[in-house]
């Protein structure tokens, strides 16, 4: 029987009011990096001549990998009971943190462990770990996807640097050995612990190990079910598949196919998820400034329509195609709560 503590919100901690200013503040310094020699004119009469059929195929695809993540979720939370987790509930827990973090940077991995904690009666110390599973299995996806647009950057930068395709190989390959040994992390790390001369480690860095250990245990329980890794691992490259064709098809969407191929979409796209890493609100600022100055190097494409590309992806895939669904997701689930006989109760 799950503690009444672990079934707690988790803590949100002291306010990080200044952190979120600086982030904020630095999403707008590039968002002015981005538009201060743009000509708002041309940007506009490139965005308005957006095909809206192309458009709305960008939207599908963008709610397919948030579904395709909120299913891949559900394999990671498995150990955590014997009841299996809905995928709708997945679903609002993964679109609503998202939404929450075009408002609040990084405040979305908050929201989406209460919603699934409540949602799902879970206790949010054993969902905390497979959002860190979860992160990681991206990161080595983009890992593996820097070093293949290292690969393929145009042939005079290549001759000026040799050594970037092996490295691009190397990195490459390195992300794909990372993402195989993920499951077995937690046991190195608690062979490290067993070694004599890890006694010699300063008590902070030994408490961290053990930290990031017990996480790695928890968070990769589904990860060492030979049958379960295989389909966490197809799901993960579908969700970024997904993410990449939301770029090509924007492409289509602003009549710029026949000015990017499919590789050249990858260097933009690999760009442009670097921005979003970058904990600006929304990703607004460093997705604009990455991604419209990736188009001109990789395409040589114009500033006006570079950035025009950049602002009507943005706005498709981290407004429309997330704010809308979790908006209906948070209406569907009060009114569900509102339903639910003794909710009243358990709220007082």
């Amino acid at each position: 029987m799950e503690s009444q503590a672990s079934q707690k919100p988790p803590p949100k901690g002291s306010s990080n009011v200044w952190k979120q200013l600086a982030a904020a503040v630095f999403g707008i310094v590039l968002l002015w990096l981005s538009f201060r020699n743009c000509d708002f004119a041309k940007l506009w009469e490139v965005a308005k001549n957006a095909n809206p059929i192309f458009l709305l195929l960008v939207c599908i695809s963008a709610i397919i990998s948030h579904i395709l993540r909120a299913w891949r979720w559900i394999f990671l939370l498995k150990p955590l009971r014997e009841k299996k987790v809905g995928l709708w509930n997945s679903f609002c827990a993964v679109i609503i943190g998202y939404a929450v973090n075009i408002a609040i940077p990084r405040g979305g991995e908050v929201a989406r462990v209460i919603s699934i904690s409540k949602s799902e009666d879970l206790p949010w110390m054993g969902v905390l770990p497979t959002m860190f599973i979860d992160r990681l299995l991206d990161i080595a996806v983009l890992g593996a996807l820097l070093g293949l647009t290292l690969t393929q950057l145009p042939k005079e930068v290549v001759a000026q640097s040799p050594l970037l395709v092996p490295g691009g190989i190397a990195i490459t390959i390195c992300s794909i050995i990372g993402l195989a040994a993920l499951p077995f992390i937690s046991s190195v790390m608690n062979w490290i612990l067993r070694h004599p001369l890890a006694k010699s480690l300063p008590e902070k860095i030994r408490e961290l190990i053990e930290k990031l250990s017990a996480q790695f245990a928890v968070g990769t329980k589904s990860l060492k079910d030979l049958a379960v890794y295989p389909i966490i691992a197809v799901l993960t490259f579908a969700i970024w598949f997904f993410y990449w064709l939301n770029f090509y098809i924007i492409a289509f969407a602003l009549g710029l196919n026949t000015q990017m191929n499919p590789m050249q979409c990858l260097v933009v796209f690999t760009v442009g998820s670097v921005g979003v890493l970058i904990p600006t609100p929304g990703g607004v600022g460093s997705f604009h400034f990455l991604v419209s100055q990736a188009m001109q190097f990789t395409c040589g494409l114009d500033q006006n329509t570079a950035l025009a590309y950049a602002t009507v992806l943005h706005f498709m895939c981290f407004i429309v195609a997330v704010c809308v669904p979790a908006l209906i997701c948070w209406l569907i689930q009060q009114f569900v709560l509102k339903k639910k006989p003794g909710s009243a109760k358990k709220e007082a």
